[in-house]
């Protein structure tokens, strides 16, 4: 990590995030479909007003993925092209918005935006199929 300054981390913030992520076995299919898998329980459970079954699939995402905590800010500040690549492949796994009055489907919305955004920091985004 770069120095202080320029990251919204602190340094024990900065080595407690690089101790978790070291820890932490490649997972980001498993995590994605899971996420989008506990998103669609969520909007469902909310269809059908299952106060129960919302919370169960809100409690199921990966609040946990110290990878996504540490891109979530990072992707707050973005802009330009890496941005738009995020919210774009964001669009097309979910494309009805998060309902405008739920606080916990934005949130989860948020969360997902910044795990595709660690995922095309490392791995950029291509939409092109002739582009190589």
């Amino acid at each position: 990590m770069s120095g202080a300054s320029s990251s919204p981390l602190t340094a024990d913030q900065q080595t407690f995030v690089t101790a978790e992520l070291a820890k932490q076995k490649p997972a980001a299919v498993e995590r994605l479909i899971s996420d989008l898998k506990m998103i669609v329980a969520y909007e469902t459970a909310a269809d059908w007003q299952e106060e129960q079954a919302m919370k169960m699939a809100f409690n199921a995402f990966s609040w946990d993925d110290v990878n996504v905590v540490k891109a979530l800010p990072e992707y707050l500040k973005s802009t330009g092209s890496q941005r738009a690549r995020v919210d774009y492949a964001f669009n097309v796994l979910m494309p009805r918005p998060a309902h405008t009055t739920d606080v916990k489907q934005s949130m989860m919305a948020l969360w997902l935006k910044a795990r595709l955004f660690s995922y095309d920091k490392h791995f950029p985004f291509q939409f092109n199929p002739y582009a190589r």
